[in-house]
């Protein structure tokens, strides 16, 4: 039965290197899926700041877009002031003109 007690041993090692093995190889893929994961992570903090100054840049955008616009339209206001005005100055100074004459006639 000696003989068989030292061959049990060794059957018991044989085993486990198998399993020795087995577990190596998963704990280092494990490792490496940790590292991935890490590294995903990383990367999605990364792009979820990209994203936040995109969205503050649009919203800047917006904000500029609708100055432009207010500024259009006080522009385009301005320039029929601007028109009436000059329609309503041509008319005053040709109603001075009839005037100027008629006191020159008198």
């Amino acid at each position: 039965m000696n003989a068989n007690a030292p061959k049990g041993k060794t059957e018991k090692s044989a085993d486990l290197d198998p399993l020795e093995s087995v577990f190596d190889h998963l704990e280092k893929r494990v490792e490496a899926l940790a590292q991935r994961l890490k590294s995903a992570l990383e990367e999605n903090g990364k792009l979820k700041a990209a994203a936040a100054a995109g969205d503050a840049e649009r919203e800047r955008l917006k904000a500029e877009l609708a100055e432009a616009r207010k500024t259009a339209a006080k522009g385009d206001e301005s320039a029929g002031l601007l028109k009436r005005y000059e329609s309503e100055r041509a008319d005053v100074r040709a109603r001075i003109e009839k005037l100027i004459a008629s006191l020159e006639g008198a």
